[in-house]
């Protein structure tokens, strides 16, 4: 399964863990979702924390996976650790299994 098809329930409602959709950063929004390089990633729980960079700007996201949820958060956690320096939309044609 490729990262950008993993799909996570939230509220009932089913949506994309891929690109990452809620980007932060201190000052005016430069970093759109969806664009920029993978600088870092950091595990909380079921939880992944990111910082993407685009153009000197960096914003910080986070991927949230289910439990029981195949691909496991351990799985798409190796792969984004491993993709940490690539497009974050190139990161999406990822296999996580």
């Amino acid at each position: 399964m490729k990262l950008r098809d993993v799909t996570r329930t939230y509220g009932g409602a089913v949506t994309h863990v891929w690109p990452p959709q809620l980007l932060v950063q201190i000052g005016p929004m430069i970093v759109q979702p969806g664009e920029g390089v993978l600088k870092s990633v950091k595990r909380f729980g079921n939880r992944l924390s990111l910082t993407v960079e685009d153009g000197g700007h960096e914003a910080w996201g986070g991927v949230e996976v289910e439990q029981d949820q195949r691909p496991s958060v351990d799985a798409v956690e190796r792969v984004l650790k491993a993709s940490v320096g690539k497009a974050i939309t190139e990161i999406g044609d990822l296999d996580v299994g």
